[in-house]
């Protein structure tokens, strides 16, 4: 019988891998050279270089290598990779060169039919050599490119039938960025403009010698080429890292990639940048605001004012504080206060009153706590005037942030809590995949901004709030401490 089972669940195993083998692969990734590197200037290729092999890589379509040098490169350098992106400037400079070998190196491997990307800056490198500027189509010279001050403006596609833009709305709004206009242009019919953008002549400054005619005119943004067996994809678009972090920037490059690359697109359009009737967005839901810091109408109130209904203690019990004329009273020896209600990531409000204790100091002078999933302390503790160690302040995530400022009011006067809670993401082993953050305000004052927890066993689910008896240890001080308006809004 042994012998039996054993040979069922081989047969099983090899029926299992027969099946994997026979499951259909995704499309070979697409392996990717960037070239960065050369002068910074203006152009910080080594902020914007990372983020244009981010785009690619979330794409799942790309496999993304990434060299500063490519001096000494040869053909051997290119072999197996499908596409090259370039964001290389030589500041004008001979001696950034790559040298022949390598600059043939890439002239040989687009001409064979691979794919390149000319980014941005990457036009205005290496002036005087012809065979680049032929495979870049436009290209940034001495007299031969500008632009105004960077802004917003309006990108127009020109071709909507191409691969690359198939499918976008025909205008794609860029923020604030660098609108190139004036480029040295190869004679027309060696190049093809997908997108245009209107290049405002009353934005330049009266410094700009270049020539202006007339109240604009519509520059190329995006065009392709044929070098060669080779397709290329050139942008203008993308001064900095905000600028190619854009949703046009990033669906026009990563599609105008895979374009030269592969001769074809399957890379997915955002919505909010699909052509054609627009899908009416869901409407947020509606929230009615409370008036002051009353509670929000989707708020779920934790005292209720009249009892201590919601509030036990740690082994189930009634709580031992005590409501009165609409505040919660809680004594020493009254013990810890835990919400029936188990609280995730939330907005959270309360407010607290602190005795005068004239005679106390430091931790001993008004001191309790809100425990954010019973687990994580916000102290709190008379600060007015009250020296004691910076994470035991009030406003401080205890022993772990102090606050960024002391908020404190005096004792006697009313203080609040505005807390917004983001549990950390767990797997189903209740094991930490990103942290969890706090953001505070006391009385109104930001005190803690995305704080991120200190993770312990019992973060990843929701559990009770719990509000601190600072007790059970020789010479408690005798303090009453007073809550009221204790809310949340859940923020999942």
């Amino acid at each position: 019988m042994r012998w039996f089972a054993l040979l069922c669940i081989l047969a099983q195993a090899v029926l299992a891998q027969a099946v994997l083998a026979q499951a259909p692969a995704g499309p070979p990734k697409i392996k990717t050279l960037l070239i960065t590197g050369g002068a910074v200037g203006g152009h910080d290729w080594k902020t914007v270089s990372p983020l244009l092999a981010k785009a690619l890589t979330e794409t799942g379509r790309f496999d993304v290598r990434v060299t500063e040098e490519f001096k000494g490169a040869g053909d051997e350098t290119l072999a197996g990779y499908d596409l090259v992106v370039l964001n290389f400037y030589d500041g004008r400079n001979k001696d950034l060169w790559w040298g022949d070998r390598a600059q043939n190196a890439l002239l040989n491997y687009v001409r064979e039919g691979k794919g390149l990307v000319m980014y941005h800056f990457s036009t205005a490198a290496f002036d005087g050599w012809t065979e680049y500027e032929k495979m870049s189509g436009g290209n940034w010279r001495p007299n031969n490119g500008h632009h105004s001050a960077a802004h917003d403006f309006t990108v127009d596609i020109t071709d909507a039938n191409h691969p690359i833009t198939m499918g976008l709305t025909k205008k794609l709004r860029q923020p604030n960025d660098e609108l190139y206009a004036n480029l040295r242009w190869q004679p027309t019919g060696t190049y093809h403009v997908l997108a245009t953008a209107w290049d405002d002549h009353k934005l330049y400054n009266a410094n700009d010698k270049q020539p202006k005619p007339g109240d604009g005119l519509n520059q190329p943004m995006l065009w392709t080429l044929e070098y060669g067996k080779g397709r290329v994809f050139g942008t203008a678009l993308g001064h900095d890292g905000p600028a190619v972090k854009t949703p046009t920037f990033i669906t026009t490059f990563v599609r105008g990639a895979e374009w030269a690359a592969t001769g074809a697109v399957t890379t997915s359009i955002p919505p909010k940048l699909v052509g054609g009737p627009k899908v009416e967005e869901t409407q947020p839901r509606v929230v009615t605001p409370g008036v002051g810091s009353a509670p929000a109408s989707d708020a779920v109130v934790l005292f209720n004012g009249k009892d201590m209904t919601g509030w036990v203690k740690k082994d189930g019990t009634p709580s031992g504080c005590k409501a009165v004329k609409g505040e919660m009273h809680c004594k020493t020896g009254a013990g810890d206060a835990y919400t029936a209600a188990k609280i995730g990531s939330a907005q959270l409000h309360l407010e607290f009153q602190i005795p005068s204790m004239p005679d106390q100091k430091g931790q001993l002078k008004g001191n309790s706590g809100v425990y954010l999933q019973s687990l994580t302390e916000l102290q709190v503790l008379d600060g007015y005037q009250n020296p004691t160690y910076a994470t035991g302040v009030v406003g401080a995530v205890y022993d772990q942030y102090p606050p960024l400022v002391n908020a404190s009011r005096k004792p006697g006067e009313w203080s609040s809590y505005d807390i917004v809670l983001r549990l950390p993401k767990c797997n189903e082993r209740k094991q930490q995949l990103e942290p969890g953050f706090v953001t505070v305000h006391l009385n109104g004052v930001l005190v803690q901004e995305r704080s991120e927890l200190r993770f312990r066993p019992g973060m990843c689910d929701a559990a009770p709030l719990m509000l601190q008896d600072h007790s059970g240890f020789p010479g408690a001080p005798d303090t009453t401490m007073k809550f009221r308006n204790l809310w949340y809004r859940p923020l999942e």
